[in-house]
């Protein structure tokens, strides 16, 4: 993969678009001392080059009464052809969430959302069943909360950081917010009136809506898509089992984490392991530093670790979409 050389003036968009990638650009340009003209230009650029793949809503699906179970696939022999076959499949499912390629133990990394356990087991069973030959065994963790960081060596200011999922009391929603938040999911900067076109509703009738689903915290913010290894960062999740749990080691373990400049997320789990940590390194040198370094603080807390490379993102996308079809359906 080529690397970019990114120009000062590509740092600081996308600086601006990882504190919030929804801001205008004739605001972002205010603060970056550049015309609405130059940024827009600039971040469709970065767009060109495979830095910036999309813009996205973060929604918290708990408020949906979502469940979200990760899922760590290890393939057998598989073609060319059949691979991207499997992955479009899984890109295209209403179900998933989160699908990318990576290394180590396993080879594939796929979140589903489901209303419950059973249901989740259906959609996996279908996978299972539609490539038999290609799924050769899988690791399944139950999510539990989600803490997102950002990425803090890209931006000029700290970002407030977003979690979601867990214990959330579910909100009421109708078709109306479930259209709105799939228009987001997909394309975090499409305008209000693109929106309102597509869902015939008024561009203040969408605006209004999102301002109440912000204010209600099913709405969190948005988030770019952004491709490390363009800029010469190596992306990977550290995951981690515990020896157990006590009340004093696990937040000051996360707060280590959240307050960390190379790691962006981390999420915790039920099952195999207990916690994922996205980390961006410079180089393989600095990964392994960074995990020997959390092995050796919270030694009394961590059990084992393993380190899995991520190679591509093929889909992140935080609305549960099969909501939206199961209305369409009127079922």
């Amino acid at each position: 993969m080529e690397l970019t050389k990114l120009r000062n003036v590509e740092n600081r968009v996308l600086s601006g678009l990882e504190l919030d990638a929804r801001v205008p650009f004739s605001k972002l340009g205010r603060r970056i001392r550049k015309s609405q003209q130059q940024v827009s230009y600039t971040a469709n650029a970065l767009i060109g080059k495979g830095v910036i793949n999309g813009f996205y809503a973060i929604v918290d699906y708990s408020k949906l009464n979502v469940l979200d179970f990760r899922v760590y696939f290890k393939l057998s022999y598989i073609s060319k052809d059949k691979y991207e076959e499997l992955m479009n499949y899984l890109v295209s499912d209403p179900f998933t969430s989160w699908v990318a390629a990576c290394g180590g133990s396993y080879d594939l990394i796929c979140t589903f959302f489901a209303r419950n356990p059973s249901q989740f087991n259906k959609n996996l069973r279908r996978v299972m069943a539609s490539f038999p030959r290609q799924l050769e065994n899988y690791t399944v963790l139950t999510t539990i909360v989600n803490r997102k960081f950002g990425m803090k060596y890209l931006m000029s200011r700290p970002k407030p950081e977003m979690i979601f999922g867990g214990d959330r009391e579910p909100e009421e929603v109708d078709i109306t917010d479930l259209s709105i938040l799939d228009e987001l999911s997909m394309d975090g900067r499409k305008s209000s009136v693109e929106i309102g076109e597509k869902l015939s509703l008024t561009p203040k009738t969408v605006i209004d809506r999102m301002k109440k689903l912000t204010e209600r915290k099913i709405l969190l913010g948005f988030d770019q898509l952004v491709d490390p290894r363009r800029m010469g960062y190596i992306p990977a999740l550290l995951i981690i089992k515990y020896h157990n749990i006590t009340p004093e080691l696990d937040p000051e373990m996360t707060l280590y984490l959240r307050n960390h400049p190379n790691i962006t997320w981390i999420a915790k789990t039920i099952g195999e392991w207990d916690i994922e940590v996205s980390i961006h390194a410079r180089d393989e040198m600095e990964l392994r530093n960074i995990e020997m370094d959390i092995r050796q603080r919270f030694a009394n807390l961590i059990q084992k670790t393993e380190s899995i490379p991520i190679y591509r993102n093929y889909k992140k996308n935080y609305f549960p979409r099969f909501l939206l079809e199961k209305e369409n359906s009127g079922d």
